[in-house]
This record gives structure tokens, sequence and C-alpha cells, in this order.
């Protein structure tokens, strides 16, 4: 039976045209089928507060999750400091490391999302179309799918999400706990290795600077010798070989 005539049966798509439409009946046109709403189908949601309180958050270790890719299996070392976005494990190996699988009739919140994409139910008002997924469910053929099965199915994966994104964020912070350790550490060197050449560099300054008062002095003395020199020999010559300054 397909989608279509499980609404028909259901009263919320008629197969064909209707002659008249009363008034009082919200409607919605889809591909030339008449879709209304029909009240009596509509099954009440079960409470929100007790399916949470019933469903046990999921107990798995995130560093365990293993990485499937289309190369072959391999396990993501949750440690290692090179690990990258593409190293991240899909969102079907968190939930299948978190014990998530089908149902035995199938029926996930995104086979049911899959559901409320198809043009039969695209087209309906929220409240058609609730009435119209929990008929559709109702009418299984292999027996009926209680939308609480939905809802935890949805939650569940939803909670084992979060845990793996709670265990992703502890493992960046501890991540850049140890890179900032290791960059002040490099920092620490580097302003160490800055201190040592600075007094190097003022050692040599001051070594400097005693080298050219020694040569200043020295030539100043110089000076005086050329001096006595150029007189010794002024006397015997019209032009003295003597330099001078």
């Amino acid at each position: 039976m397909g989608l279509k005539e499980v609404l028909s049966k259901m009263k919320l798509v008629e197969l064909t045209e209707p002659a008249a439409v009363s008034s009082a009946a919200p409607k919605v046109e889809d591909r030339g089928a008449r879709v209304t709403t029909n009240a009596t189908n509509a099954t009440n949601a079960p409470d929100l507060d007790q399916l949470l309180a019933s469903v046990a958050p999921p107990r798995f270790d995130p560093a365990e999750v293993v990485r499937t890719p289309a190369s072959g299996a391999s396990t993501v070392d949750a440690e290692a400091p090179s690990a990258t976005a593409g190293d991240i494990p899909s969102f079907d190996d968190v939930y299948r490391a978190a014990g998530i699988s089908n149902a035995a009739h199938g029926y996930t919140a995104f086979k049911v999302l899959e559901i409320l994409s198809s043009p039969e139910f695209s087209a309906l008002e929220p409240k058609a179309k609730a009435a119209a997924l929990s008929g559709f469910l109702k009418m299984n053929p292999t027996g009926p799918v209680p939308i609480a099965d939905i809802l935890e199915d949805a939650v569940r994966r939803d909670q084992a999400l979060d845990r793996f994104e709670q265990f992703l964020g502890e493992k960046l912070g501890k991540r850049k706990a140890e890179i900032e350790a290791q960059n002040a550490a490099l920092q620490a060197e580097i302003d160490e290795l800055a201190k040592r050449n600075r007094e190097r560099m003022e050692e040599n300054r001051r070594t400097l600077v005693a080298e050219e008062s020694r040569l200043a002095e020295w030539q100043a003395t110089k000076t005086a010798e050329e001096k006595r020199l150029f007189e010794a020999v002024a006397p015997f010559v019209d032009q003295n070989p003597i330099t001078t300054p």
C-alpha cells in the first residue's frame, strides 16, 4: 500500500477532487489532491518530561569511536596531537559507539524525517502532518510504531552527539593547555637567550670602547714621537721626510 493510499484511508488525502468542500474544514492543495485535517486521527504525544527521564544518558567512551573510511577501517587516536577536523568520526560512528541501533520496526528519527519530506506530507499543515504520520505509523505492516520510539531515538542520538562534543571540547582544552605550556617554555628560552645576547652585546661594546681608547692614547704618544724625529732631521734637509699630523 502506497503512502497516498494510506493517507486516503485515513481520510487525510482524497484521491479524487471532491465536488464540494466544507468551508469549516481547513485544506491544503497538493498536486491536484485535496488535503484536510482530521483531528480524530491525531494521537496525543507522549509526555516529554517522562520520556526524557526514562532515556538513560549515553554511556560510552568517545575516545574509542571507530572511524571506517572508504579505504578501510581504522581507529581514531583520540590523544594524537596532530588530529585535525578530518580525523573526527562520522555521526554514524558516534551513534554506533553509543550503542544506538535501529529498532526492529526500522523507523528512526531520520526515517520519519524522510517521510515528512515526501510530497504527500510536505504540503500538510503541522497538525494534519502529525495526525497523518501517527496514522501511517499505526498502519505499519509489521505492527504499530509508537511515536515514543521515534522521540526516544532522536533524544538518544542527540545525547550521544552532545557527549561526543563534550569529549572534543575537553580534548581541545587539554591540547590548548599543553600548547600554551610549550609556548611559555619556548618564550622563556627566547627571553633567556635574548638576555644572554644583550649581555654579550654590552660586553662587546665595552671592549670596543676600551680598544678605541687605547688606540687614541697610543696615537697621542706617536704624534709626540714623530715630532721629535722631525726636529732631529730638520737641520739637514730642505724637505723633511718625517710625517706628522
